[in-house]
């Protein structure tokens, strides 16, 4: 019994020493386990922003920094996907990209070089109107055919700053040297052959200022450049030494021109310009609207004045008016309307000044059906009706330069016309104003009506073929009766059919072919100033390769 006791006293006191150790590595087991739970959830809200912030990462775009990465040469991109590559971009090949044409910068990344180079081929075969044989002048060389022969070579050289892709040139030089052999010449008068080396273009641009988000730029332009006054060439269109600022505005909807040209002499054999001033001066401003009241329509406000001080007497002529060209609806029209006033040099049959006041207007209508567009065009010269009153009422241009009633294919506005030493058309002018290129303009002339009806095909995508009738006449004779001494002239001066054909081979600007030729029958007023009125014709082929 006593040992049962014992026994249970011992296992008691057992229990007791297992609960007293236990207790506190429980307490402190609970603990740590308390203490894991509170660390697994104070983390949970970590590790749950840090996910979240990478998922933010992962989907946000890329900073303006991330993707606009410099590109060390950015112009030649494309080589790997075929263009540019060396093997299909020689030098002579202007059509895939080529440091020449302009499409590589020559060094950093905004100088560009540019050539532009041009052959010009012309054939002229041509019967004159016959002055000589008819006794009415005698004391001028005459030749009744002339066969005229020009090769014309020009190289443009470029050089600018800036990246055009998106704004324009910050400034740009140019030069152009031009090379023309001639032999013959397109008039009655046997000037033999020669060649002449002259430069053709020789100018800086500077860009003055941009306005607004469209890079719409004023730029000042100097030295020796190509300028037309307005569409159609019909008050100056020329080659000469000056300065212009010019403006675009508005997405380049308004253009507007100020310049002003000190002209030089014209070499009688070349035409090119001589370094020799004529003491001739012009001063242009224009101001260009395209769609003007209706998308498509353009007009050109112009104002030209002339100062001529080659002649003992000066001349002052101002020219104001606008000329249009554009479509409305389907018909295509073009149009001029030019008043000039002031005062005459003393190049009139008198021999004195006299006051100017003299007007010309022209209108076109274009219609096209399919490939074919007919057109029909009118214009209107006033005349000098007495060649004394010492009122000078007969149009002239400043220099004119047109193409019209056929171009280069018209006997009629495309060939020389002397009478004996006294031009009456200038090539390529619808003014018969008695005077030569190097000539002060002169506004004692018979005027001009002329109507002309035409129309060009598009016989393929690269033959052109284009056929035009000319009818023309004075409108007042009295200042060619004073110059031919004939108490008559005729104002019927005849009419004219031209046509040609012009083709492009490769669909391109890159070689071009024109083949055409004209016949004039000259009416009563040519065979009062010449003495006979045989038929005359023009002959003409002309090759022009450009790269």
């Amino acid at each position: 019994m006593a040992s049962q006791n014992a026994w249970r006293r011992r296992r008691a006191a057992a229990l007791t020493l297992a609960i007293v150790f236990a207790l506190p590595g429980g307490l402190l087991v609970g603990a740590d386990l308390a203490t894991a739970d509170e660390r697994t959830e104070a983390a949970a809200p970590v590790q749950s922003a840090q996910l979240q912030t990478a998922q933010l990462q992962t989907t946000q775009p890329p900073t303006s920094t991330q993707l606009l990465q410099p590109e060390a040469n950015r112009w030649r991109l494309m080589e790997p996907l075929g263009a540019g590559v060396t093997g299909r971009s020689p030098l002579y090949d202007p059509y895939s990209p080529n440091v020449l044409k302009g499409d590589y910068p020559i060094f950093g990344d905004k100088y560009f070089g540019a050539i532009t180079a041009v052959l010009d081929a012309v054939a002229d075969f041509k019967r004159n109107l016959d002055y000589f044989t008819t006794d009415r002048i005698r004391n001028v060389p005459y030749h009744e055919h002339n066969m005229l022969g020009q090769f014309t070579a020009t190289a443009a050289f470029e050089l600018s700053h800036g990246d055009t892709v998106f704004q324009p040139q910050d400034w740009r030089v140019r030069l152009t040297p031009i090379i023309r052999w001639r032999c013959g010449d397109q008039n009655a008068i046997d000037q033999g052959c020669g060649e002449d080396i002259r430069m053709l273009e020789a100018f800086g641009d500077v860009k003055l200022f941009e306005v607004g988000n469209n890079f719409d730029a004023t730029t000042a332009r100097l030295g020796l450049q190509i300028f037309n006054a307005d569409f159609f060439g019909l008050l100056y269109n020329d080659v000469q030494p000056g300065a212009r600022i010019f403006s675009e505005l508005n997405r380049n909807q308004f253009k507007a021109n100020i310049a002003y040209f000190d002209r030089l002499n014209k070499e009688k054999l070349s035409g090119l310009n001589e370094w020799k001033r004529r003491e001739d001066a012009v001063a242009v401003a224009n101001f260009e609207w395209d769609d003007f009241l209706l998308p498509g329509f353009n007009i050109l406000p112009t104002f030209v004045a002339n100062f001529d001080d080659k002649l003992a007497k000066h001349l002052e002529a101002y020219y104001v008016g606008a000329s249009a060209t554009g479509r409305l609806g389907r018909v295509n029209v073009n149009g001029a309307g030019y008043y000039v006033f002031g005062g005459t040099a003393d190049n009139t049959p008198t021999k004195q000044r006299e006051q100017i006041s003299a007007w010309m207007a022209l209108a076109q209508v274009l219609y096209p059906i399919s490939y074919v567009t007919p057109r029909l065009a009118v214009l209107y010269a006033s005349p000098d009706e007495d060649p004394r009153d010492r009122k000078a009422h007969g149009f002239d241009s400043a220099f004119d330069n047109v193409n019209f009633g056929g171009g280069q294919f018209s006997y009629l506005f495309g060939e020389k016309i002397q009478l004996g030493a006294t031009t009456v058309f200038r090539g390529n002018s619808v003014f018969p104003s008695l005077r030569g290129a190097n000539a002060t303009s002169q506004f004692v002339n018979p005027g001009l009506f002329v109507v002309n009806a035409g129309a060009d095909a598009a016989l393929t995508a690269k033959l052109v073929a284009s056929v035009d009738v000319n009818y023309a006449q004075f409108n007042n004779t009295s200042s060619l009766q004073l110059l031919v001494k004939r108490p008559h002239v005729a104002q019927y001066i005849g009419t004219e059919v031209n046509g040609g054909i012009t083709y492009k081979p490769f669909l391109n600007e890159q070689v071009i072919l024109f083949v055409g030729g004209g016949v004039l029958v000259p009416g009563q007023g040519i065979h009062d100033m010449f003495g006979g009125d045989a038929p005359v014709y023009k002959l003409l082929v002309r090759t022009v390769l450009t790269f």
